[in-house]
């Protein structure tokens, strides 16, 4: 068995058909050859006795007469007889009475009067005794000497016949087996591939095609059970990972807007309250001298009045610096609630007609793109699935940041078009939307940073809150889309917008719902 261990199940099919096939061929074609063997003797010594008969019969009237001379006539004509090489006949009492010798040159010893019948296979030679009977009277013996020459030509013809025989049965057994071991083996081997399939590329969906109900059938069907739950834990497992990975990208994210939200609440916000305690103290300073100038001078004198009169003013500045730092940093935490609300954006998606949205937009900017003078250019946009008052938001920020950074060096152009393309080896349709302009252009190092919040490239030249942008990505964000810029200096710059054009399955979905579906409202980025 060690022997075959190592062989496909193809060759050990045929390896054990041909064990179990040859030793029953060897094994019955030898039979065969030894019964052959044995009725050919029999056949010999029936014949030869048969010969001995005849000739007895024919011997009987010179012997009961001791005619010597017929006798050895008679026994003379024996060498008509093929095969036989010598003759003799005996007497009732054992004399010889003729003899014959085929090979007349050669002189033989008289063989002994046979007391009894008999046969014997003697020195490739047969030797037949036969009585020489009449009405069971006996009237001598008959000894016949046969040649077994014809014997042995015909048992080595026969079993030559029978050898190449048994081979020829041989090999059609091997291209029997040889044929019919697929039965066997290719459903084994077809079992063999695909799991060498799944083992290369771990794709679990194949499957082997059952076609019987044998036992092989029912290798199958547990086969196939066994990779549909393979797959679905791998479903599962990929779509926990999948979840995963949102979800620490989605924490990623919060961790930068809180460290966002930490810088500006630590620096942006320190100026004003800064701002505020100062003038807070420089008030009451203020406050206090204006109590002891009122307590102590002489409110009719001139230098009381310009005392107090210059105390109002410091008054004042203070107040208007209060004032100052106090609407900065409600124009901060405004700016934070609008960011906050679209975590909690409404949830309600559906296909959107982008061409009558876009149209909608830009009839919103006519008088700012004739103001401006920009030639506005819109291709054809195909649908895009997702919230349709919050794209409107995304693409009218979009819009207002294109204007605002036009360079007022050449005529503006702002152009609206998309295409259609497959994303997650193709699971996933996506229209990647693109609104290019030919403004000023951002420098690389900023093509991350305007996303973030209160992010503005040049605050002293443009008004805004710097939240247009950080607000555009984060709802696409919310719409499991992409957005990015590609943009040099003094060449404009290209913002592209990936929306899938289907809904994604419900597993793949964020579980975040709005409790608030009012508009994100601002002003610019």
């Amino acid at each position: 068995m060690s022997l075959i261990k190592n062989l496909s199940i193809k060759h050990k099919l045929i390896v054990i058909v041909l064990w179990v096939t040859i030793p029953s061929i060897v094994l019955g074609f030898t039979v065969i050859i030894v019964h052959d063997i044995i009725q050919l003797r029999q056949d010999l010594v029936n014949n030869t006795i048969l010969y001995a008969d005849l000739v007895g019969e024919v011997c009987v009237a010179p012997l009961s007469f001791k005619d010597r001379k017929s006798v050895k006539l008679i026994v003379e004509k024996i060498g008509t007889i093929p095969h036989i090489e010598n003759g003799y006949v005996y007497g009732e009492k054992g004399e010889l009475y003729a003899n014959f010798n085929k090979s007349r040159d050669q002189i033989l010893p008289l063989p002994p009067e046979p007391e009894e019948q008999f046969y014997e296979f003697r020195n490739n030679q047969l030797h037949v005794a036969h009585p020489i009977l009449f009405e069971n009277s006996k009237f001598g013996t008959i000894y016949l000497i046969v040649s077994t020459q014809l014997l042995a030509e015909n048992t080595s013809s026969r079993i030559i016949s029978l050898v190449l025989v048994m081979i020829g049965l041989i090999f059609l057994s091997y291209l029997l087996a040889l044929r019919f071991q697929g039965v066997i083996s290719q459903p084994i081997l077809r079992l063999a591939n695909v799991t060498k399939k799944i083992s290369n590329k771990s794709d679990y969906s194949l499957r082997v095609q059952k076609e019987g109900r044998d036992e092989i059938g029912t290798l199958y069907d547990g086969f196939n059970n066994m990779l549909e739950q393979i797959q679905s834990q791998e479903e599962k497992r990929d779509k926990a990972e999948a979840e995963q990975q949102r979800l620490l990208k989605e924490l990623a994210e919060k961790n930068n807007e809180l460290e966002q939200v930490i810088y500006v609440t630590s620096h942006d916000l320190r100026s004003p309250l800064v701002n505020l305690q100062g003038f807070s103290q420089e008030l009451g300073y203020s406050l206090q001298e204006l109590r002891s100038s009122i307590n102590t001078d002489d409110l009719t004198s001139e230098k009381a009045k310009n005392n107090i009169s210059g105390l109002l003013e410091d008054i004042f500045d203070s107040l208007k610096y209060i004032q100052s730092s106090t609407f900065k940093m409600d124009i901060l935490l405004s700016g934070l609630l609008k960011v906050s609300r679209v975590s909690r954006m409404d949830s309600t998606f559906e296909t959107i007609d982008m061409n009558r949205l876009i149209s909608e937009i830009t009839n919103a900017f006519e008088f700012q793109l004739k103001e401006n003078n920009v030639n506005l250019q819109i291709g054809t946009l195909p649908p895009c699935f997702g919230n349709e008052l919050h794209l409107n938001q995304v693409f009218s920020n979009l819009l207002n940041n294109a204007l605002k950074y036009l360079d007022p060096q050449r005529p503006g152009v702002i152009k609206i078009t998309a295409k259609e393309t497959d994303t997650n080896n193709g699971k996933q349709r996506h229209v990647v939307y693109c609104v290019e302009d030919n403004g000023i252009g951002i420098s690389n190092e900023y093509h991350k940073k305007i996303f973030e919040i209160f992010s503005r490239l040049n605050p002293d030249d443009t008004d805004g809150e710097g939240l247009g942008l950080t607000i555009v990505y984060k709802i696409i964000s919310r719409h499991h889309g992409k957005v990015w810029v590609e943009s040099e200096p003094g060449k404009g710059s290209s913002f592209f917008v990936s929306l899938p054009i289907l809904p994604k399955p419900v597993d793949d979905q964020s579980s975040s719902l709005s409790v608030d579906s009012r508009p994100i409202t601002t002003s610019n980025s």
